[in-house]
């Protein structure tokens, strides 16, 4: 009896927590030829936006979402390592895939986002510290047989005016296009 009521927990917690197949989603993504060979960039007033091509960034790649708790999101996809003309995002250099947090919009939409925060060493006169973010948005309102979107990335170094103390940012964003098709086993 005690094995059978445990059985029975089981299958009602799987059954609640909704796993299975709906909860995954696989893509098969195609970043947009155009913008990877000549990366549109837009630059603070300090700095001129340099022109070129994405670096380390394939151009078909698979990606895999699943659903979590409380609409929260993971979105698995090959490894963070490329560089844009006025950008760069590492997030481990391990060659493995990465794994990004995000959730559901609340008009539809879904936002995945990994931040990486530098502080430099402290100068005589002011602290240097760099941000970096890497955010892909899906666009489309489900996660159906369809996606589209933008990989988005930016830098910012940020330093402290010596003399008025004021913050002063300069950097650079980076977005590609992209669209993907549901892969169905």
């Amino acid at each position: 009896m005690r094995g059978m009521t445990w059985g029975l927990v089981a299958a009602v917690v799987v059954a609640l927590t909704g796993c299975g197949e709906g909860d995954t989603y696989v893509y098969d993504v195609t970043l947009d030829a155009e913008t990877l060979a000549n990366v549109p960039t837009e630059c603070a007033e300090y700095v001129q936006p340099a022109q070129g091509p994405a670096v380390g960034l394939a151009a078909q790649q698979r990606w895999m979402i699943r659903r979590g708790d409380m609409d929260s999101m993971f979105l698995e996809l090959p490894d963070i390592d490329f560089e844009t003309p006025n950008n760069a995002y590492v997030i481990n250099g391990d060659g493995e895939p990465d794994v990004l947090t995000g959730s559901a919009g609340a008009d539809g939409g879904y936002h995945f986002l990994h931040i990486q925060t530098r502080l430099e060493e402290d100068h005589a006169l002011f602290r240097l510290g760099n941000e970096h973010a890497f955010r892909i948005s899906i666009n489309t309102k489900d996660l159906d047989d369809t996606i589209q979107g933008t990989v988005w990335v930016r830098n910012e170094h940020v330093e402290q005016d010596p003399i008025t103390g004021a913050s002063i940012a300069s950097g650079c964003a980076s977005a590609l296009r992209f669209t993907g098709r549901r892969v169905t086993q």
